[in-house]
């Protein structure tokens, strides 16, 4: 009678140290995910490639944290990246449960252990700043192409309210990019990314099934992704998805470069130029439609026109400037926009032109050598497209 009690206590103590992920059943029918659930369909395709187990009751816990040690093993799982020795491991991972696939996972260049200078510390939930960075990292070191799209989105313009808001570290500009523009992770319905939210089960699911996907393709197959690179090398996605070009005068060559108003007022520059193809209202193109383009702006004709969006930064010298001033500066009609007057401004954090009281504002910014920094729309049509933009250093942009 002893020895039946002390087996069943050692094998409820085992039960309780093995993680979810080592659980024995691999039901594609738990009692916790109903037809119903959102990610119903990605749950049992993780399940039936081995990524992900359920519990020995029969629940799978979708809504359960995601740990460190618990991100690692799937990535170890999902992976098919070669492994490279001697790339080091954690101290506090002696004996855990998770030590073989953790050390795996750094092999194959998803983790790295001086990221993590006080130890792993396995149990911690995996924020999405982390699983941002892992999975960014482990197809840069299986894909040179991949690792060029995190060198290529260094400077880009992160369709997410964190960068406009100037909340997001530099640092992680190609993480989220990367992330963004292939897919394998979206922004919050409030404009956000929430790097520092922690992932479900069930969230986990569905960005390891992407990832499975994701791998197997190149970087440059993604449109997302080519935007984002687009915008971080040159300073617009303009060919990317418009039909337009600019020939050999890129916009290289004149961003952020001055510009002087014709009626003495003051002075601004271009710093991006972003497109969105809003020809099918129904079926808009361009990762950065959320951002700029919303239900109010729908025009009586879309069938020809594509948005543009210019980040501009304005420099007012004239006391008194004014909308007018700006209007009449006679500058090329890119550098001359109209305010993004929708709700977009203040949900992802960006200045637009001032509609209301706009001399009181301008006035702040009188002299000031960092200028304002504003977001404003125009439109250019296939029917009309030639628009030219000089510089006064007599640098040139052209679409044509």
């Amino acid at each position: 009678m002893k020895k039946i009690i002390i087996s069943l206590f050692a094998v409820a103590t085992l039960s309780v140290m093995l993680s979810p992920l080592m659980q024995t059943t691999n039901a594609t029918t738990f009692k916790d995910v109903s037809s119903s659930h959102w990610a119903k369909a990605a749950i049992d395709e993780a399940v039936s490639k081995g990524y992900f187990k359920g519990y020995a009751d029969g629940t799978f816990k979708p809504g359960a944290q995601v740990t460190r040690a618990e991100f690692a093993v799937l990535l170890d799982r999902v992976s098919s990246n070669e492994k490279v020795e001697g790339k080091g491991t954690f101290t506090d991972l002696t004996g855990n449960w998770s030590e073989k696939e953790v050390n795996e996972a750094i092999a194959k260049g998803f983790l790295t252990p001086s990221d993590y200078p006080n130890g792993f510390k396995p149990a911690t939930p995996l924020t999405r700043k982390e699983m941002a960075k892992w999975m960014s990292s482990g197809l840069a070191t299986s894909s040179a192409d991949y690792r060029q799209a995190l060198s290529d989105t260094a400077n880009t313009v992160v369709p997410v309210a964190e960068y406009f808001k100037k909340t997001m570290n530099p640092s992680e500009y190609p993480y989220v990019s990367l992330m963004m523009g292939t897919g394998l992770m979206s922004g919050y319905a409030d404009g956000t990314f929430g790097a520092g939210k922690t992932t479900t089960r069930a969230e986990a699911a569905v960005i390891l099934v992407r990832l499975a996907n994701v791998q197997k393709q190149s970087a440059d197959s993604f449109v997302g992704l080519k935007e984002l690179r687009a915008v971080g090398t040159t300073g617009t996605n303009m060919e990317v998805i418009t039909p337009f070009s600019s020939g050999v005068t890129s916009f290289k060559n004149v961003q952020g470069k001055k510009m002087k108003f014709r009626n003495g007022a003051g002075y601004s520059n271009l710093n991006y130029l972003i497109f969105v193809d809003s020809r099918d209202w129904n079926n808009k193109k361009g990762i950065y439609s959320p951002v700029f383009l919303g239900k109010e702006d729908k025009l009586k004709k879309e069938g020809t026109f594509y948005r543009v969006y210019a980040n501009q930064s304005l420099y007012p010298t004239l006391n008194g400037f004014s909308i007018e001033h700006y209007k009449n500066s006679s500058l090329s009609r890119l550098a001359v926009g109209s305010s993004i007057a929708s709700k977009l401004p203040e949900k992802y954090g960006y200045q637009t032109l001032p509609i209301f009281e706009p001399q009181t504002i301008f006035k702040k910014y009188i002299n000031d050598k960092d200028g304002m920094n504003l977001w404003m729309q125009n439109t250019i049509s296939t029917d009309y497209p030639n628009n030219t933009y000089i510089t006064d250093d007599g640098s040139r942009f052209l679409i044509k």
